[in-house]
């Protein structure tokens, strides 16, 4: 810091002839620097490689600034030198930044930019956050041989290669071939470091496209970004070798209905043909239940369907049983001209339950509750409905041993479909009165159907003697953290007593300062001896002092409320510590010691003096391994390792402080967090999403062929909603052309402002229809058929690039695309973090984008952090075989390679039935989650458990040990807000 001081002080004496070096005054033109982006997040990073990000310094005022130098806080982050530079008004520069991390475990600094803009602080510094997180990489390659078979020459045939990282980091990989015939055998990830996240199986798509007649050999070697790592080798071997009806949908599903009730739907039939059909009505089959009925169907003149005609078929369900109702079928009569044909049948599905919406738990059980102390819980309620239902008079009756409240005012509450509510219920015991039960009741309103959900509510008071308790420690000291790292370490409270003790909820006080972080905790009875704690972390932003409170609640009639003080120092310096936390995760006490390494850095000009080392906590279970012999000298720009070992001797949580004296008064602390655990089980939970969230872009090819295909797209956007609706998704979908400049006329116009040039933007980028369409968008159909209709002027069909454009900047966040004079043109609004990437392209023709497919699937998973399971890519496109789609340009082979390899659907763009073509992208974009996978390894996998809702699941689903993940089978997902849990057994 002081050298960058004296930077900015010759700086200064340089400028004395001029202006000086005071601030600008506001009685003239400011300046401001920008970066891009905010926050440096290099991520998880093999130990040894260097990763590089570049972070795009510009200049937001309008008045000049120079940057002089750049320096970051933590040693193993490098700035590339650079000579000053001046940034007048909309200036930019990048400046290159390298990490490259010395040990495992997280790390976190600033870097530091010297300007004199005029937001930079008093010293001339401006701030940016950089974190990364030192990995040791690993890979397993399970299988060592391909064998492709025999494929015809010009024909490509795909094998999967399962890549496994086993270890609990991410590791970097790379795939390469080589060998004799190596020109014949290709992956879009070949060349490319590919970040495989802990646990994660990828499953690489390699092809073999034969050029030459016989047998072809190769080697794919798959190698680990590790200095002393040999690739893993697998031998690759192959041999080269010489509708016209539409119906919408074709499955109905009525989803659960309410017993009494009515659901209605609607059946399009659509002739795309050129001559007439004949229609002569419908008809009900294996109708047993008596529960579906023909509501309307349309008598056409001389029963003709004519060419281009649309009629609709009306069907209701009434229920009369609980429970999934006998599949029944609608005979559709309907045939071409002069055939015997049956007409397509439609299935119809349906169930009776109570109600289509879902109260969790059943039973809403409190546990014990200290009499003279109450305790809060959350009924939550799920709307497992295809539309919006009303929540209203909900009531909760005491029927013996306490006080049951409703925490909040019993008032109606409209739940949207697919989301959830909350109502709270708080409960005091009666005194002497022991169990308690109450009933929560709720009246659902679901269209014209009217239900009443319940659910049991269970507590036990219980008489406390006052609780003799300690806190550990009575403050929690962090001590000195550099700016940006984070600390964690516990308060807690033990029960130092002879009878149990009843903690409620610890938490972190109001008021506390925003660098404190801590997740509430529930209640709990002590037993004599045992502790309950508080997890709290500490992030210092800035230099200076930092204060906090944690606190819980006790039974004990004067000192029932636990207050522990916290405080923490940010500082910034030369000496630092990494990582600054230490987690050694879950550790069975059979399995013997857990090992960690940490890096002690003195970056300082000279000497530094380190007086001592000391354990606080749980030092019992941690053993701190050195070289130093204290006093101990770090000489400059030196760097020291050391280990930690946990060896737990008890079931329970285990935290400590390790402390590093400078002889400053405030040391410097790594936070050591670990769990011992006697059992050899293990079970993962998880929560099955109540509203899945996804974004879905088509694009769609806006070249003078593709008139009918738009036409086809548009017409069956209500097929396309199939699966959405009924898991109630929160969509949007938004539209972009495959043109990326203007075209040049001649034959015809593009509608929509753009003139075929949308260059990533959402069409129409003049604002004339809503661009992006949501659940809430009125007559979505609609808006989707005009915005489909992009027109047919272009002939540069870039359907990737125009993909990347328009999820990159400047169009993906901004509302206004700045390269252009209209108007709110930006795509900002539609792009969300947590939801899932869907994206359709639709076109006749090869896509001509300048870069490989492997680079926009990159992109594609960068966007999602890497996880596969949020990105699809889907295509209705011209297949390789062109005989079976002779209107085709030319084969969509990169549009079908970018589906293959992120595990979407590849339509004919020549299909006879666009509905079902885009039912089946609909339920791969918006289906459930069918695939959970696992936090550690079973030892035996035909005693896995799966529990969904607390009930015993023992078909629908199975182990995939490739994956080491769960997969439940098409059908028999978990219901959105369901919680799973999967028990198995585990080894070391």
């Amino acid at each position: 810091m002081s050298g960058l001081r004296w930077v900015w002080m010759a700086v200064c004496l340089l400028a004395l002839v001029g202006a000086g070096c005071e601030r600008p005054s506001s009685h003239r033109a400011q300046s401001g620097l920008g970066a891009s982006p905010e926050k440096l997040e290099f991520g998880l990073s093999a130990v040894g490689v260097t990763k590089t990000m570049k972070v795009r310094l510009s200049n937001r005022g309008r008045a000049p600034f120079v940057v002089h130098g750049a320096t970051a806080t933590l040693p193993n982050v490098q700035v590339e030198p650079f000579e000053a530079f001046e940034l007048k008004a909309g200036g930019e520069r990048e400046v290159e930044v390298r990490f490259t991390p010395d040990v495992e475990g997280a790390v976190a600094g600033m870097l530091q930019v010297l300007t004199d803009a005029d937001n930079a602080d008093k010293d001339g510094l401006a701030q940016l956050g950089v974190e990364g997180q030192g990995v040791k990489a690993l890979v397993e390659v399970p299988v060592r041989a391909i064998d492709f078979g025999n494929v015809e020459i010009g024909h490509v045939e795909i094998r999967e290669l399962v890549v496994r990282n086993p270890s609990r980091v991410e590791s970097p990989v790379r795939l390469d071939f080589d060998g004799a015939d190596s020109d014949e055998y290709t992956s879009s990830d070949a060349g490319a470091e590919l970040v495989l996240e802990p646990g994660e199986e990828r499953r690489l798509q390699l092809s073999f496209a034969p050029q030459r007649l016989g047998a072809a050999s190769a080697q794919a070697r798959v190698s680990v970004a590790c200095p002393m790592c040999e690739p893993i080798v697998v031998t690759l071997a192959g041999t080269g070798i010489a509708t016209k009806l539409e119906v919408t949908p074709l499955r109905l599903d009525f989803g659960r209905v309410a017993l009494g009730g009515t659901a209605e739907d609607r059946i399009t039939l659509r002739n795309l043909g050129s001559e007439p059909m004949t229609f002569t009505g419908v008809k009900l089959l294996d109708n047993t239940a008596n529960a579906f009925r023909v509501v309307s169907a349309p008598t056409l003149p001389g029963n003709l369907l004519n060419a281009g005609a649309v009629v609709e078929v009306r069907v209701s369900f009434s229920p009369t049983v609980s429970g999934p109702v006998r599949e029944a079928r609608l005979e559709l009569d309907v045939r071409p001209m002069g055939t015997t044909n049956p007409g397509p049948k439609v299935s119809l599905m349906g169930e009776g339950g109570a109600s289509c919406v879902v109260l969790q738990p059943k039973p809403l059980d409190f546990g014990v509750v200290a009499e003279g102390m109450s305790a809060t819980r959350d009924v939550q309620v799920f709307n497992r409905c295809r539309a919006d239902v009303l929540l209203s008079e909900l009531k909760l009756t005491t029927k013996k041993g306490g006080y049951f409240m409703l925490a909040t005012a019993p008032s109606s509450l409209p739940i949207p479909a697919g989301q959830s509510v909350t109502v709270p219920i708080t409960y005091m015991p009666r005194a002497g009165a022991g169990a308690g039960e109450a009933e929560l009741a709720v009246k659902i309103l679901n269209g014209r159907s009217t239900s009443t959900e319940t659910v049991q509510v269970l507590g036990t008071g219980k008489v406390f003697s006052p609780c003799q308790y300690k806190l550990e420690p009575a403050a929690v000291e962090f001590g000195s953290v550099p700016v940006g790292s984070e600390v964690s370490l516990a308060a807690s409270v033990r029960n130092v007593g002879p009878t149990e003790c009843f903690v409620a909820g610890m938490q972190l006080a109001e008021g506390s300062d925003d660098a404190f972080k801590a997740d509430k905790t529930g209640n709990k009875v002590l037993l004599p001896g045992q502790r309950a704690l508080l997890l709290v972390r500490f992030k210092p932003g800035a230099e200076g002092s930092f204060s906090g409170m944690a606190e819980g609640w006790v039974n004990h009639p004067s000192a029932g409320h636990l207050l522990v003080p916290l405080h923490g120092q940010g500082v910034q310096g030369c000496f630092s510590v990494q990582p600054t936390n230490l987690d050694f995760g879950t550790t069975r006490l059979s399995c013997g010691p857990r090992e960690r390494e940490l890096v002690v850095y003195n970056k300082c000009p000279g000497p530094t003096l380190l007086m001592g080392l000391g354990l606080e906590g749980d030092a019992a279970d941690f053993t701190v391994t050195h070289p130093f012999m204290f006093p101990a000298t770090l000489p400059a720009n030196s760097q020291t390792h050391m280990k930690v070992t946990y060896e737990p001797t008890s079931d329970g949580e285990d935290t400590a402080a390790l402390r590093f004296d400078l002889g400053t008064g405030s040391p410097y602390t790594v936070g050591l967090v670990a769990r011992g655990v006697l059992k050899d089980d293990q079970t993962d939970q998880f929560i099955q999403q109540s509203q899945a969230k996804v974004d879905v872009l088509f694009v769609v090819d806006n070249s003078g062929s593709m008139m009918d295909e738009q036409q086809n797209l548009g017409a069956n956007f209500s097929a396309f909603l199939t699966h959405a609706a009924a898991a109630g998704v929160d969509y949007h979908i938004a539209v972009t052309t495959t043109g990326l400049e203007r075209s040049s006329g001649g034959w015809a116009v593009c509608p929509g402002g753009a003139e075929g040039g949308e260059n990533g933007r959402f069409f129409p980028v003049d604002g004339s229809s809503p661009r992006i369409i949501t659940p809430a968008t009125p007559s979505a159909d609609a808006v989707f058929v005009r915005n489909t209709n992009v027109g047919v002027c272009h002939w540069n069909e870039q359907g990737l690039e125009a993909m990347y454009r328009a999820l990159a900047d400047p169009l993906v966040y901004g509302v206004d695309d700045p390269r252009t004079p209209l108007p709110m043109d930006g795509n900002a609004g539609f792009l969300r973090e947590d939801a899932k990437l869907a994206i359709v392209a639709i076109s006749d023709e090869e896509d001509f984008s300048p870069q490989p497919e492997s680079a926009y699937e990159t992109f594609l998973l960068a966007l999602k952090g890497g996880d596969k399971s949020k990105v699809s890519f889907s295509a209705i496109v011209g297949p390789n075989d062109l005989s079976a789609c002779p209107r085709a340009s030319s084969s969509g082979s990169r549009y079908i390679q970018l589906a293959q390899n992120t595990g979407g659907v590849v339509e004919n763009i020549c299909t006879p039935n666009w509905a079902e073509s885009l039912e089946r992208i609909s339920e791969n974009a918006f289906g459930p989650n069918r695939s959970f996978p696992l936090n550690e390894r079973p030892s035996d996998s035909t005693r896995i458990v799966v529990r969904v809702d607390g009930v015993e699941v023992t078909t629908g689903w199975t182990y995939d040990a490739a994956t080491n993940t769960v997969i439940f089978d098409s059908g028999s997902a978990p219901p959105p807000g369901a919680t799973v849990e999967i028990t198995y057994p585990v080894s070391c």
